[in-house]
């Protein structure tokens, strides 16, 4: 009850709060930042009561104060907050690469790949073949023809394949799991974001030629190359940089990695890179390639998981544009369904191919299922390659996002608990296993 009142109460000073400033300047970006914070973290309290996952209660914080329902985080307070959502961007990347050790995830390398084959990329041609189908529902393709349609298709297929590495760690963070089934999970997000990219490179290519629109085929392949190789190659170049740091100097090396992202988040788009992948990367050096040790690092992060979940998500929520998601509710219902049933079949054909241990072949393909950073990046890429289509596929794609960033989660949370996972790391988290029974 006590929180409930808190909500209310901060919503209302919130309220009071903007009516003397009509602007969104730096005293608007932080008083949103500050709200977001302590609203994300009491309704989170509240979601957990109710067995829910916390990270459903920093998305509904941001749903509920933002532009498209209450509106106390306005459209322009919230692009403000854009460096902080980019460096939790950072953060999280270079958390979750510095989980990833592939020497554990070795056993189940075959079932790793199978996944990666069957589910992900069999997933994308799913999803293209369900589009097609749904022609008479999308207005889109009301003027393509046959051969246009099957391009635009593909294109959007790929763009609503993504997984989420953001709400993996998030999860997993919050349960305290670690297992074959959590590292499986974990470096196969992160696999089938770069394989996801990659396939985007071909799709807009193939489309660019059959549909026109005044799109340059080369220069969509040289960007998406420049993003995912130069992405890479700065990844490895900041992690080796914080190897040295960790090996050099004992002290500080939290808030130097710290001063990495923010140098990635704010330089990295300017150059075309993608956040996430450079972080990533370095994270995956560091674990796996540096001779420093990425564990005092994780440590050192840890103190700072809260906000960067509660920030990364709330802003997450509070991008969600439930007018459009109503709009186009029965198509993307449909597409979603067919997404995560895919995933469930092409899950446990892998893990059959392949000897999976029992929980993997269980639980694993609900790893897959959420969705979020990639999906949206593909979102605005396309809407800039592709301007005849571009607005109504970015729809489709923010109101798929948005119905599995709701749901994907929680069935991701039980996931962990049922496999026995839940509470097997030895880590102070943010939220230790308390956030499993409370």
């Amino acid at each position: 009850m006590i929180p409930l009142l808190l909500l209310l109460a901060i919503g209302g000073l919130m309220q009071a709060a903007r009516s003397f400033s009509l602007t969104a300047g730096t005293g608007a970006t932080e008083l949103a930042f500050g709200f977001l914070l302590l609203t994300a973290y009491f309704t989170a309290r509240l979601v957990n009561q109710l067995g829910l996952p916390r990270l459903t209660g920093y998305l509904l914080a941001g749903v509920v104060a933002g532009p498209f329902v209450l509106d106390l985080v306005t459209q322009e307070m919230a692009a403000s907050l854009g460096i902080v959502n980019g460096v939790a961007t950072c953060i999280l990347g270079l958390t979750a690469g510095a989980e990833l050790n592939l020497r554990r995830i070795r056993p189940v390398m075959s079932t790793l790949r199978a996944l990666i084959v069957i589910a992900v990329l069999g997933g994308i041609a799913v999803l293209a073949a369900v589009l097609y189908l749904l022609r008479p529902m999308l207005p889109m393709f009301s003027a393509f023809s046959t051969t246009e349609a099957v391009a635009v298709c593909a294109v959007l297929a790929v763009a609503l394949t993504p997984q989420s590495p953001a709400v993996v760690m998030a999860l997993l963070s919050e349960t305290g799991a670690d297992g074959p089934l959590s590292q499986l999970v974990l470096a196969a997000v992160v696999v089938a974001d770069l394989v996801v990219v990659l396939c985007y490179a071909i799709a807009a290519a193939s489309a660019g030629a059959v549909v026109g629109d005044g799109v340059d085929i080369l220069e969509i392949i040289g960007s998406v190359g420049w993003e995912l190789a130069g992405s890479v190659g700065f990844g490895i170049a900041a992690g080796m940089l914080i190897g040295l740091f960790l090996r050099s100097i004992e002290r500080g090396a939290s808030l130097f990695a710290l001063l990495i992202c923010v140098v990635v988040a704010q330089i990295g788009v300017r150059v075309h890179l993608d956040p996430l992948i450079v972080m990533l990367t370095a994270g995956i050096w560091l674990e796996n390639f540096s001779r420093a040790d990425a564990s005092k690092l994780l440590e050192g992060f840890e103190s700072a998981q809260l906000p960067v979940f509660l920030v990364w998500f709330a802003l997450s929520g509070a991008r969600l544009d439930l007018p459009l998601l109503r709009e186009a509710i029965i198509p993307v219902l449909i597409l979603a369904t067919a997404r995560a049933a895919w995933f469930a079949i092409g899950g446990r054909i892998a893990c059959a191919l392949t000897a999976a241990p029992p929980a993997v072949a269980r639980y694993g393909w609900i790893g897959l299922v959420p969705q979020a950073g990639l999906s949206l990046a593909l979102a605005v890429v396309i809407q800039t390659n592709f301007p005849r289509f571009g607005g109504a596929a970015a729809v489709l794609i923010l109101s798929m996002l948005a119905v599995n960033l709701v749901v994907a989660p929680v069935a991701f949370r039980a996931a962990l608990i049922r496999s026995g996972e839940a509470g097997q790391k030895q880590a102070n988290d943010f939220a230790p296993n308390a956030a499993v029974h409370d």
